[in-house]
């Protein structure tokens, strides 16, 4: 959650919260895909004419999304297969890469099965008929007003009116989508041209490639910073454009993360106002009439509710919203899950009461995590939001490679079942650096693997990389068996 002084960011840029994946058929895709290419390094087979897949059976479009949302989602996938339980599989696999937070899903669940949500989701005619594609009037209401109490009034929140909210943020100006991810490729596919490019200071949560890309053809590119922690100065997004113009490319966005992911902290105010600045004056963004810059939001990290699928972009361009409702009409969220949402939305008490739960739930599974990374001396970035913690392992890698990297994080997967997201994946420059989200498993889960890594930890310091196999790293999975 960002903090109460940071919220002012719902009128300067982009906020994404989004997790997509799909187990069975992204498995079998992805199996056709390490086919795909492993034929065709070998030089048996066309790239396009391998397995199930043929030039003449798919579409180029098709191709192009053959490929998992995040790089790591085969090793998630797996970790799904067996995963960890104190009490009866302590020995299972730990996701530790999923940002999502599980923590309070309990919370959450008791309120939405009060006879009040079933009403609010089936007793209106509303929801059983056509409606405008950008959303319920209802719904857009609700997040309207939501957005205007919780990022832009906070310091009067509790005197905040329906009406002083309403004239904030406009609901007219609101679309409701189907998550985060819906939200940023139609945003994608209606401000921008198959080639243009997306700049966006690195490290970045990895599906932002494939939300610009599968569908709309953006081109990501990365905007490197000395201190990433203090977000992108003019002269860091100068020299990425230029890169980026050098490279025969057109950036046409600029997208930033607010609390970023993955480095769990919250850009100042100044920041997204410089960097709106700067992108008007490259033209990335150019109208007068402020339909350039637009936000997208959606419950899947506040709530911890990724399934529910519901996401929100406000944009004050009239004409990419008429778009947005066409294309709505392929990827709309149902009526009673709209109405559902809009009635916790605007439950004041009970979402004061499941953020500060949220928060407490969070700084626990957060103390855990920082407390034994200091014991093994790993340098992190301190966490001022978020569900996850960006961890410095440099030090553990006999050079400074992303090859090493990897081997890193197989070495985990295989022999601590432990599961982060890599650096890399996140265009990361530096080697080393994993997210460590600590609020998709329990707290007893946390520090299961939180001691499996200490333990790889302490051999990799004490033994040569040569002798680290199942023979010697034996003794890590016995963690849970000797709490």
């Amino acid at each position: 959650m960002p903090g109460k002084d940071d919220k002012q960011y719902v009128h300067s840029v982009a906020l994404v919260s989004a997790f997509l994946f799909g187990a069975s058929s992204l498995w079998r895709i992805r199996q056709i895909s390490q086919e795909r290419e492993r034929k065709a390094r070998s030089g048996q087979a066309n790239p396009l004419t391998v397995g199930y897949v043929s030039e003449g059976s798919v579409s180029r479009r098709c191709m192009r999304a053959l490929a998992p949302s995040t790089p790591y989602l085969m090793s998630f996938l797996r970790g799904l297969e067996y995963p960890c339980e104190p009490t009866i599989r302590p020995e299972g696999f730990i996701a530790l890469c999923v940002a999502e937070n599980k923590l309070v899903m309990d919370v959450l669940s008791d309120r939405l099965q009060h006879s009040s949500a079933t009403q609010a989701a089936f007793s209106d005619p509303t929801v059983y008929c056509y409606n405008s594609f950008l959303g319920l009037p209802v719904a857009r209401q609700a997040a309207a007003y939501f957005l205007a109490r919780r990022f832009l009034l906070t310091e009067q929140q509790h005197e905040v009116t329906l009406d002083q909210a309403l004239r904030r943020i406009r609901p007219d100006h609101i679309g409701i989508c189907a998550g985060a991810g819906a939200a940023l490729n139609s945003l994608f596919y209606l401000l921008g041209d198959e080639g243009d490019a997306c700049l966006i200071p690195a490290p970045y949560y990895a599906a932002f490639e494939s939300d610009m890309s599968v569908v709309s053809g953006i081109i990501p590119f990365a905007v490197h910073m000395a201190n990433p922690t203090t977000g992108p100065s003019e002269s860091e997004l100068d020299l990425a454009y230029m890169e980026a113009k050098s490279q025969g490319l057109n950036p046409r966005f600029l997208l930033i993360t607010n609390p970023n992911n993955p480095l769990g902290i919250i850009y100042k105010r100044d920041v997204l106002e410089k960097a709106v600045t700067w992108a008007r004056k490259r033209k990335i963004l150019d109208n007068k009439l402020d339909d350039d810059v637009h936000f997208v939001w959606s419950i899947s990290k506040d709530f911890g509710a990724s399934g529910l699928r519901v996401g929100v972009v406000y944009s004050q361009n009239e004409i990419f919203l008429v778009g947005l409702s066409n294309l709505n009409v392929f990827s709309g969220v149902s009526h009673p899950i709209q109405m559902v949402v809009s009635e916790l939305l605007t439950d004041d008490d009970f979402v004061d009461l499941y953020l500060d739960e949220s928060r407490a739930r969070l700084k626990q599974s957060y103390l855990i995590c920082i407390e034994k990374l200091e014991e093994m001396v790993l340098p992190f970035v301190p966490v001022e939001a978020g569900q996850f913690v960006y961890v410095d392992f440099s030090s553990l890698l006999p050079e400074k490679t992303m090859a090493w990297e990897q081997r890193l994080s197989q070495l985990l997967i295989d022999y601590g079942r432990v599961i982060l997201t890599p650096g890399e994946s996140q265009r990361e420059r530096m080697p080393g650096m994993f997210r460590l989200c600590y609020a998709w498993v329990t707290p007893d889960v946390l520090k299961i693997g939180m001691e499996r890594l200490s333990r790889i930890v302490g051999k990799i310091r004490r033994m040569d990389w040569s002798d680290l196999n199942e023979s010697s790293l034996a003794g890590v999975l016995a963690v849970g068996f000797d709490r």
